[in-house]
């Protein structure tokens, strides 16, 4: 009897974490709505309350709050937001071999810590946030901590991470500012450095083979300026005379979102590791395998996928004074890293992931079944004995199958990739036609902008589309 009561009351524990458990994704649609109805400010402000709220989706609310204020582009706020971000989600940070035993039950319940990326991304945005503020040496050390982590998820988790190219590119901006700010070319030759090494990380990308003539030139590496200037044998003629520089940073539509990968017999590699784990059991739990299989064709998977969202826009023209100047260049795609990256985590985790759902399964079932013996041996029960042993059986196998479920949380208000473009031209006034080409090739809409350009000094557009 002392064990049927065990049972129960883990029953009750369960579908009390249920009725406790908000739904992040509901919370958060009217601020997302707003954002993308292009009133990233006032979305910002609806969640602002709630990013000092201590709570298990803070982090999610911290992180959703600052891109909106960037977006917006009130980046001194947006800073401050990401600094507390960047320094809850370390905190919160644990590690991949406890993620595995945490995807066992529902994870909505849990302080959410953030995927790879996102966590990345934090510091991304908030070396974006300084550089725009004119804080260049402080937007070092952040863009620095965008591949001093990827650095350490690697070692950690053994996931394929890459150097973030966009993070390396605007390093070099921040060091060439410093550079020119201060005449000091040892900054100028750690703008080269990082040139130099997004080379080795793209040798297709058009930009760098500019930038890397330039520091060639400069520091007269003719060997390496002749070997770079084979693939734009004009672009050093074409800079006009005491030259200033429109830096257009695009961060482009809609990142990608998670949804449920569906029932959780209904993937291979899943369902294989299920049945490998089924013929493991032994004793109580073996006897048991037909109710077991039972219950979960009722579970749903716990591991999410990501699902990509609507991106029109391909990469932007940037039309001055009525020239075509050339385009931005995807540097960062935030979605194909993370569709990619959960798809890896997933081939990792899967089998100890469905181990797991088996024994806890199985253990909840015999549990009731050995409640319904231990209530018909009992003489004050009777004739409700096998009430209280289905109640204790039923009870936890449906309260522990609601359980196994995908977290869906994630940062909705991520852009689907970061681009950038780089263009010199001569001081004054400049009339500016940024046009929006889309996936087919013609252009969506067109932005006009006037801009000024000071010798030697550049002038940075930063531009967030949300279609």
């Amino acid at each position: 009897m002392k064990r049927a009561m065990i049972v129960a009351s883990l029953c009750s524990v369960f579908f009390f974490l249920i009725l406790c458990s908000t739904n992040y994704n509901e919370m958060i649609r009217k601020a997302e709505t707003t954002f993308y109805g292009g009133n990233y400010l006032e979305a910002a402000r609806s969640l602002l309350p709630r990013i000092n709220e201590k709570g298990k989706d803070q982090l999610l609310f911290m992180m959703e709050a600052g891109s909106m204020l960037h977006a917006g582009g009130d980046y001194e706020k947006s800073v401050n937001v990401f600094t507390h971000a960047a320094k809850l989600a370390q905190e919160i940070a644990i590690s991949i071999s406890k993620e595995a035993a945490a995807l066992l039950l529902n994870e909505t319940t849990t302080n959410y810590r953030g995927e790879d990326h996102e966590r990345v991304l934090i510091h991304m945005y908030l070396g974006l946030g300084r550089m725009l503020l004119g804080k260049n040496e402080e937007a070092r050390v952040d863009f620095k901590k965008v591949n001093d982590l990827l650095r350490e998820l690697v070692q950690i988790g053994g996931g394929a991470y890459k150097q973030n190219k966009m993070a390396k590119y605007l390093t070099a901006i921040a060091f060439e500012n410093t550079a020119d700010l201060e005449r000091d070319d040892n900054d100028r030759e750690f703008a080269y450095v990082e040139y130099k090494q997004i080379l080795a990380l793209d040798n297709r990308l058009p930009l760098v083979y500019q930038d890397l003539q330039r520091m060639a030139s400069y520091f007269g590496d003719t060997d390496l300026l002749a070997q770079y200037r084979r693939y734009n044998q004009n672009f050093l003629n074409s800079i006009p005379k005491d030259a200033g520089e429109f830096v257009v940073i695009f961060e482009s539509g809609k990142g990608p979102i998670k949804v449920s990968r569906g029932p959780l017999m209904s993937e291979r590699s899943m369902a294989n590791g299920v049945r490998i784990a089924i013929a493991g059991l032994r004793g109580a739990e073996a006897a048991a395998t037909a109710a077991i299989m039972v219950a979960l064709n009722k579970a749903e998977n716990p591991i999410p996928k990501f699902q990509k969202r609507e991106n029109r826009v391909s990469h932007l023209e940037i039309v001055v004074n009525g020239n075509n100047l050339g385009r931005t260049y995807l540097l960062e795609d935030v979605e194909e890293t993370a569709v990619k990256n959960l798809e890896d985590q997933y081939a990792r985790i899967v089998t100890k992931v469905a181990a797991g759902i088996v024994t806890k399964v199985a253990v909840s079932i015999a549990a009731g079944i050995a409640a319904q013996k231990l209530a018909e041996q009992s003489r004050q029960l009777k004739g409700i004995a096998g009430v209280v042993g289905a109640i204790a059986g039923a009870g936890t196998g449906a309260a522990l199958i609601s359980q196994i479920k995908p977290d869906l949380r994630c940062w909705h208000t991520l852009p689907a990739n970061f681009q950038l473009g780089r263009f010199f031209l001569p001081p004054g006034e400049h009339d500016v036609e940024i046009s929006l080409v889309g996936r087919a090739g013609g252009v969506v809409t067109t932005l006009s902008r006037k801009i000024t350009i000071e010798k030697g000094k550049r002038n940075i557009f930063d531009l967030r589309t949300v279609f």
